[in-house]
C-alpha cells in the first residue's frame, strides 16, 4: 500500500546529509559491530588511564595518530565512494521503483531509502572522524586556539587532561568503529549487487 511516505514525491524530501542522517537513525546497529565497539572502547579508556607517561607526551600521540588516522579515513572513504557508485550503478532502476514502494519492517522506510541510508550513514560516519581529525591537525598544536583558551581557565591543566583524554578514546575507539562500518559496508555492495542481480533473473 503507497502512502505519503511511500510516494515518488517522498524521495527528495531530504534536502542535506543532517536530515538523511537523523532518519537514518531508525536503522538499528550490527550487534557485533555495536558490543565490539563498546568493548573496544572501555580497552582504550582503561589503556588511557594506566598510561604513566607526561602529558606532553599523550598530547603528541594523539597529534601522530591524528596525522595517520586522517590519511586512512580519506583513503577508505574514496574506496567506499567507488563501492556506492557500483551498487547505484548495476541496480535497475525498476528494482528502485519497487522497492521505494514497500515499508521496511524495522526502520519504517521504504526498503529503497532503508538501503541507501545504510550507506550513506557510513560516508558521514567517516566525514565526522574525518573533520575531527583536521581540527586536531589545525587547532590542537601548541599555541593554537584549544591551548591558548583553555589557559584563560583556572583549571586549566585539567581541561588539557580532559580534552587530551576524550581525543585519545575517540581516535582510536572511532577508527575500530569506522573499521567494523567498513566490515558491514562490504557485505552490504555484494548484497545489493546479487540483489540487483537476482531481480534481473526473476524479470
Amino acid at each position: 500500500m503507497i502512502n505519503d511516505e511511500l510516494s515518488a514525491k517522498s524521495l527528495t524530501e531530504e534536502k542535506s546529509l543532517w536530515a538523511i542522517y537523523i532518519k537514518a537513525r531508525r536503522i538499528p546497529f550490527n550487534p557485533f559491530n555495536l558490543w565490539s565497539t563498546i568493548l573496544v572502547t572501555i580497552l582504550v579508556i582503561t589503556q588511557y588511564c594506566v598510561l604513566e607517561i607526561p602529558i606532553d607526551e599523550k598530547l603528541k600521540i594523539v597529534r601522530d595518530f591524528s596525522s595517520m588516522a586522517i590519511g586512512i579515513a580519506v583513503s577508505v572513504l574514496g574506496f567506499i565512494l567507488a563501492g556506492f557508485t557500483i551498487f547505484a550503478t548495476i541496480s535497475q532502476p525498476e528494482m528502485f521503483v519497487a522497492m521505494s514502494k514497500h515499508r521496511h519492517e524495522i526502520s519504517g522506510l521504504s526498503y529503497l531509502k532503508n538501503n541507501f541510508f545504510i550507506f550513506m550513514r557510513v560516508f558521514i560516519y567517516y566525514l565526522i572522524y574525518t573533520v575531527f581529525c583536521l581540527f586536531i591537525i589545525t587547532f590542537g598544536i601548541q599555541g593554537g586556539i584549544f591551548h591558548k583558551l583553555s589557559t584563560l581557565s583556572p583549571i586549566s591543566c585539567h581541561i588539557n587532561e580532559w580534552l587530551i583524554g576524550f581525543s585519545y578514546v575517540f581516535l582510536h575507539a572511532g577508527l575500530f568503529f569506522l573499521l567494523t562500518q567498513l566490515k558491514s559496508f562490504i557485505f552490504n555492495v555484494y548484497h545489493s549487487v546479487m540483489t540487483a542481480i537476482r531481480w534481473k533473473a526473476l524479470q
